[in-house]
């Protein structure tokens, strides 16, 4: 007869055998599961867009750094300085040193001859201010002569030769002004370079910082939609209590889900306007759209300061990129004007030329000294006066322009102070309309709660959306006062001193006037 003891082990045995596969079996089916899970996971974490907070200087910086059109625009500056440098050397002289070996090898009959020699030149020439063209070559020079294997002193064994070359213009091409126009007009091009760079830079953070207007604005009507369909919620909450009371028809709960339905409608097309916007945010700035930007700044305080039409005039005149564009347009004009009536007048050239060559033979010094007078019209060449006549209109042209862009800046800049000041006292209104309407909803929830005859759920309703539309007034007013701002400082044109940007003008070349 088994003992106790066998009996309880064999069953013991017996049954513990099964629950042990059913727990491996489980665990098998489980393991699994739980990589999947951790595999989606994974997986939505990797496609989820990443959040970027950003400030509104971040966002000026990196529309800045990341812009293509901006960085063509840098590699543009090196070839406009390099031309100016090239229009800046005009008068500066210029040296050409030049070397030359010569050996040759004759031989008639029984003579052989040999002749080596070396030549070595310096020049100098150098455009004057006055129109002027000095050049000057030095050029010293050795030969040896080799007869037969006997070296011989031939008649040059060491010479050198100095010519002095100067033609100055009398009428056609002279004058300071005149030589100097062709740098001034390098310098006038230079400084519309500046001003488009200026310009270009201007706009491309105007436009970054509209858009993170959008985004932000985007972002506090979420919050608004949000804090409504939560009003919503428990309104329909109340009115469930309210019916359950019996205080209130159970016709009166189809309001309050209709209500919190177009709530989620609302916030629904909030979403999607906050991801257009981001978008729109990360195509300015150049960022990887896997991002998900978020707009960490909240407007600044609205500046009560006041606005003096006056000084912002006066401040435009010396930043604005148009008006600066025209003003250098009409000084080339001029120039052009200048440039123009000079090649139309008679060529008279005073011409001096010098020659003097030494050698160590006594006796062979020779010198040359020749001056010359030279007059010279081209008749008959139509064209002459055509440049004239159309340098003229083009000087009459820019004036003009500068003209209007003057006037349209004036009204421009009038324009933007009127919209800082209807904005700033639009979100005055709005703030009042909004703090009156939040009083009237409270009292009408409050008189509901209280059951007080004659409140109905309908009036609650139109008080909770007037309160949303008072909510998006404001906000959309402090969007508008901050976006005219910026507005302004782009029409001013001090926007970059805003964000402290500053752009390199072209150096002075040393030994230049």
């Amino acid at each position: 007869m088994p003992s106790f003891a066998s009996l309880t082990t064999n069953r013991s045995n017996n049954q513990t055998q099964p629950i042990k596969a059913n727990f491996q079996e489980k665990a098998e089916r489980t393991q699994p599961d739980t990589e999947t899970r951790k595999e989606q996971e994974q997986e939505e974490l990797a496609t989820k867009p990443q959040k970027l907070k950003l400030t509104l200087s971040n966002v000026v910086i990196l529309a800045l750094q990341n812009n293509r059109i901006i960085k063509n625009a840098y590699l543009q500056r090196i070839i406009d300085l390099q031309e100016l440098a090239v229009a800046e050397d005009e008068f500066a002289p210029n040296f050409t040193p030049e070397m030359f070996v010569e050996f040759n090898r004759n031989q008639l009959g029984s003579t052989l001859r040999t002749d080596s020699e070396l030549n070595l030149a310096v020049t100098l020439d150098l455009n004057i201010i006055t129109g002027g063209d000095l050049k000057v070559t030095w050029s010293p020079r050795g030969r040896l002569q080799d007869s037969n294997n006997i070296s011989s002193i031939g008649d040059d064994l060491l010479s050198q030769n100095l010519t002095f070359s100067f033609i100055q213009p009398l009428l056609r091409g002279f004058g300071v002004d005149v030589n100097r126009a062709p740098i001034q007009i390098a310098r006038q091009e230079e400084a519309i370079n500046i001003v488009e760079l200026k310009s270009n830079l201007i706009n491309t953070i105007t436009n970054a910082i509209e858009a993170y207007l959008r985004l932000l604005q985007a972002q506090e009507q979420i919050k608004i939609e949000q804090l409504s369909l939560e009003s919503a919620k428990r309104q329909m909450e109340v009115i469930e209590a309210l019916i359950d009371a019996g205080r209130r028809a159970r016709v009166e709960l189809v309001q309050s889900e209709t209500e919190v339905a177009n709530r989620e409608v609302s916030l629904l097309t909030a979403r999607n306007r906050l991801a257009q916007a981001g978008l729109d945010l990360i195509e300015i700035l150049e960022l990887e759209q896997n991002l998900e930007l978020v707009a960490a700044d909240i407007p600044a305080p609205v500046d009560s300061t006041p606005l003096e039409s006056e000084k912002l005039q006066q401040l435009a005149l010396v930043n604005n990129p148009d008006y600066l564009q025209s003003v250098s347009r009409l000084e080339i004009a001029k120039l052009n004007l200048l440039l123009a009536k000079n090649e139309r007048r008679w060529n008279l050239d005073f011409q001096v030329d010098y020659d003097l060559t030494t050698t160590t033979l006594v006796g062979d010094d020779t010198m040359d000294l020749r001056g010359r007078l030279t007059l010279k019209r081209e008749l008959g060449n139509l064209s002459l006066e055509q440049a004239v006549e159309r340098s003229n209109i083009q000087l009459q042209q820019a004036n003009n322009n500068l003209q209007e862009a003057r006037e349209t800046l004036e009204i421009e800049i009038n324009n933007r102070i009127r919209d800082v000041k209807f904005n700033l006292r639009q979100i005055q209104l709005a703030r009042q309309a909004r703090e009156l309407s939040e009083q009237q909803l409270q009292n009408e929830r409050e008189k509901l709660r209280l059951g007080v005859r004659g409140t109905r759920l309908i009036d609650v309703l139109d008080f909770e959306n007037d309160l949303v539309q008072a909510k998006n007034r404001e906000l959309n007013a402090r969007i508008d006062y901050l976006r005219a701002l910026t507005r302004l400082e782009q029409t001013v044109g001090i926007t970059l001193d805003r964000w402290n940007i500053k752009i390199e003008a072209a150096k002075a070349i040393p030994g230049r006037r």
